[in-house]
């Protein structure tokens, strides 16, 4: 039953990222149809990612209150279906309210999910987050896979009719394969700890990088001599390569736990900033590495600042101040790139994750200090 939910879990996450990050790719020819700059087309992230993030302690709550798988079923169905709805969309205020109502029900996913996964698996959920959090490279690899060929063959807003009826099917399955509910708190409580607040922060600042590098990195590399096939690709490799980042990253959290945080911070600084200044394809390959290894060693981290009862409230919370930022970074780097250019706009990423790396390790020396 553990392999069977967190096989579902785990597809209906990899749908979770592929609709969203379906954009991305298809931004030059979205740019070219409606005739919006840089930091509009970022909007479209912005505009998914903000009620995705407001939503997040809401539905750790509810999940922990009213059941998770039953809430994971409606956030995969309205997630699905809500997508879809982007074939009709023509205008761009258009395209931003069906993103919006995405991100309303892709956001009742990640809380319960983890909270789920965290209490099913205890002592090794770091490695089962390293394969539930496969979820972000593998549909952020498949979605270009998917969008791209039908973009250059079809009007590009048919392939979120393809997905949705990918992702609906796995909805589906979970509601009819996994019996009843998995697992519920006797009392649901909904409380953050202060202890969670420097390591939310710091979410904040290393998802408003992931979300700004990813969302113009097609853009970034065609802008610098690549062609969109090629940056395609690219995107996707990023993504296979972040496959086995994911479940390194949960590896090395069962193995180091805490020290894993930090490390993992400092090692994309180095490797973003390599990729802002030179461009280099090869950057592609151990950034996918320490890219995705993120998700599922915060996540795991996050799961030790809680107890049973607030489990799904403190993952929502983490993850609701780490999408604020991931609001802010596809605009922000939009905006410089409108104003410097594609190579310093791109600086602004590495600088986040030293920041985020800053600010655990303030958070360590006031612990030491304590003791």
């Amino acid at each position: 039953m553990r392999r069977k939910l967190l096989l579902l879990l785990s597809l209906g996450w990899i749908f979770n990222y592929a609709h969203r990050m379906a954009i991305p790719p298809l931004i030059p020819i979205i740019k070219s149809e409606l005739g919006i700059t840089n930091a509009e087309a970022g909007l479209l992230m912005t505009a998914l990612l903000l009620p995705y993030a407001l939503v997040q302690v809401p539905a750790g709550y509810l999940g922990d209150r009213l059941g998770r798988k039953r809430l994971l079923v409606v956030s995969i169905i309205g997630y699905s279906l809500s997508s879809a709805l982007i074939i009709f969309a023509r205008q761009y205020w258009e395209l931003l309210a069906v993103r919006a109502l995405y991100g309303v029900f892709s956001g009742l996913y990640y809380a319960p999910a983890t909270a789920l996964i965290s209490e099913v698996y205890q002592e090794r959920k770091g490695s089962a987050m390293g394969i539930f959090m496969v979820g972000p490279p593998v549909g952020s690899g498949i979605a270009p896979l998917v969008v791209v060929p039908i973009a250059l063959s079809l009007p590009w807003r048919y392939a979120f009719a393809v997905l949705s009826s990918m992702s609906l099917l796995v909805g589906v399955t979970l509601a009819i394969a996994v019996k009843g509910e998995v697992s519920k708190p006797y009392r649901a409580l909904l409380s953050i700890p202060m202890n969670a607040l420097p390591l939310s922060a710091a979410n904040f600042l290393a998802l408003a990088s992931f979300f700004g590098l990813l969302t113009f990195l097609v853009s970034f590399l065609v802008h610098s001599g690549v062609s969109l096939g090629i940056a395609s690709g690219l995107f996707s490799l990023l993504s296979v390569v972040g496959v086995a980042g994911s479940f390194l990253g949960g590896v090395v959290y069962d193995r180091t736990g805490r020290k894993s945080v930090s490390l993992i911070f400092v090692l994309n600084a180095l490797l973003t900033f390599l990729l802002a200044i030179t461009a280099s394809p090869w950057v592609i390959i151990p950034l996918g590495l320490t890219f995705y290894s993120v998700g599922p060693i915060v996540t795991a981290y996050t799961s030790e600042k809680a107890r049973p009862e607030n489990l799904g409230s403190v993952m929502g919370f983490v993850n609701m101040v780490g999408f604020f930022g991931a609001t802010v970074g596809p605009y922000l780097v939009g905006l410089l790139i409108d104003i410097l250019g594609y190579g310093p706009a791109f600086l602004v990423i590495p600088i986040m994750y030293l920041l985020a790396w800053a600010i655990l390790g303030v958070e360590d020396l006031m612990e030491r200090r304590k003791l």
